[in-house]
């Protein structure tokens, strides 16, 4: 290879010139200089239940790994001008479960889709269902290369507390909303068992129709235990695995967390194997590639809007 030397300054200073303005633009773009290897996010072994609150101690003995995010660019809808650009992720198990510990900041609560300018926040764990060899496309696999992938909703978290509808509806977000008779409602009230009028048939077509997003009795945890193998093809899977638990701290830092101020703090388990083929699997020793997505709803991400990771390898015990 022959090198070429010169030192006229001025095409010197040309050249680090537009160096310097093509790092820029790509900076600005969220556009990634250059691949890194994949960095590995440490399995920790701990005794006993995996703790599914981000706030017990035991979370802290864990070492945690901070995952940079940028904006999904690559398909419809995008959204480059992200909130979220870091998110810390801890992982563990107790030889029968593995649980995923995030820890974001965000400056708002948004856990309700009911009024058309509400966007809830959520954050989701990636991992090839075929563990061996090279993964999958990042953005929800390809076609031969199936993803599964458990999605926290906080709209969902906060439907467990609902009360006896199971979801937070129209009712409670606007008390003072006021309705027609519906065919076959009962007299005592809406209750979700005794929804009949209202929620089957051409009353509500997705609690008829067995939606998971319209029917939370199908909803085993605030997680969505799901599949892809490219865009446009995320799927509910039929048998729900996955428990979650998420909290947003308005006040202070989380200790052994990721940043000061208000954040969400989402624990994720889930049984180390399963008998759904769907299901990534995990096993000792085993290096298995994971990558995270977060929305903000409170900057309007939503489905393809989203702050992404590339991949990264989780090392078992």
């Amino acid at each position: 290879m022959r090198v070429v030397q010169t030192r006229n300054k001025r095409v010197v200073f040309s050249v680090l010139l537009a160096a310097l303005l093509l790092g820029g633009l790509l900076t600005m773009g969220q556009v990634p200089l250059a691949v890194s290897q994949p960095v590995t996010i440490p399995v920790k072994m701990i005794k006993g239940p995996i703790p599914m609150d981000g706030a017990n101690p035991i979370w802290e003995m864990v070492p945690g790994v901070m995952v940079p995010l940028s904006g999904q660019t690559i398909t419809t809808p995008m959204h480059p001008n992200i909130s979220v650009k870091v998110v810390m992720i801890k992982m563990a198990t107790n030889g029968n479960e593995i649980g995923v510990w995030a820890n974001w900041g965000d400056q708002t609560l948004n856990n309700t889709t009911i009024g058309p300018q509400d966007f809830r926040d959520q954050m989701a764990v990636q991992f090839p269902v075929q563990t061996s060899g090279a993964p999958p496309f990042q953005c929800m696999g390809q076609p031969g290369g199936t993803v599964n992938i458990w999605r926290w909703n906080a709209e969902w978290q906060r439907d467990l507390g609902a009360g006896v509808a199971g979801m937070w509806d129209v009712d409670q977000q606007y008390p003072s909303i006021a309705w027609d008779f519906y065919y076959e409602e009962p007299a005592g009230g809406v209750t979700y068992p005794d929804r009949i009028g209202r929620s089957l048939g051409p009353f509500n077509p997705g609690i008829w129709s067995g939606n998971i997003m319209s029917d939370p009795d199908l909803r085993i945890s605030p997680v969505e235990d799901l599949n892809a193998n490219g865009f446009s093809t995320l799927t509910t899977q039929a048998h729900q695995d996955v428990l979650g638990n998420g909290l947003w701290e308005p006040y202070g830092a989380l200790k052994g967390g990721c940043c000061n101020g208000p954040t969400w703090r989402v624990v994720f388990k889930r049984s180390l194997t399963t008998k759904d083929p769907n299901d990534v699997q995990f096993s000792k020793g085993a290096s298995v590639p994971v990558a995270f997505a977060v929305w903000d709803g409170a900057n309007m991400e939503r489905n393809g809007m989203k702050g992404i990771s590339t991949w990264f390898t989780a090392q078992m015990p």
